[in-house]
């Protein structure tokens, strides 16, 4: 079952990057009340995405981001707590899995798989893929001995605009 779903996500994420479409007909730019339902009718299957062997990332209700009533960015994170050895874990196989599909690792900080060590006001890693319509980035939130990966994809045209302030 596990390998299935890899699989279709595997599937559904390379047409993600060609069309900036995610789960068949989820995709930046489309309204969010259209979204919001595509997310519900599909709360199952998103709930178990593996971004690497041994990890696994969920949809949550908040995970869908708008800017003028328009889905600009999508956020999972790891389906369990983790404890700081699995969240050093995750960190290196997901990078892996992006870096596996071709996606530029643009900025990492210095201590990027270590979460006790991330800077809180900077990204921990960030990705872009081949054809520029995803920037993704990847932090470790958390603190003890509780752990959780956050992955954020955004559209890499809205992401651009507001880093340069015109958003």
């Amino acid at each position: 079952m596990k390998l299935h779903l890899t699989i279709l996500f595997c599937f559904l994420f390379c047409n993600f990057i060609d069309a900036q479409k995610l789960y068949d007909s989820l995709y930046f730019e489309m309204p969010i009340k259209d979204a919001k339902l595509i997310l519900k009718e599909n709360a199952k299957k998103l709930k178990n995405i593996q971004l690497g062997k041994g990890t696994t990332y969920a949809f949550r209700k908040s995970s869908l981001v708008s800017h003028d009533e328009k889905l600009v960015s999508i956020n999972i994170w790891s389906k369990t707590n983790l404890s700081l050895s699995q969240a050093v874990d995750y960190l290196k196989k997901t990078r892996a899995f992006f870096e596996s599909i071709n996606y530029k690792t643009v900025y990492a900080q210095e201590n990027w798989s270590n979460p006790t060590m991330v800077k809180k006001n900077l990204p921990c890693i960030r990705f872009v893929d081949p054809e520029k319509n995803t920037v993704v980035e990847m932090d470790p939130r958390g603190q003890g001995s509780v752990h959780n990966i956050f992955i954020t994809y955004y559209n890499y045209d809205w992401f651009l605009k507001k880093a340069r302030g015109e958003e």
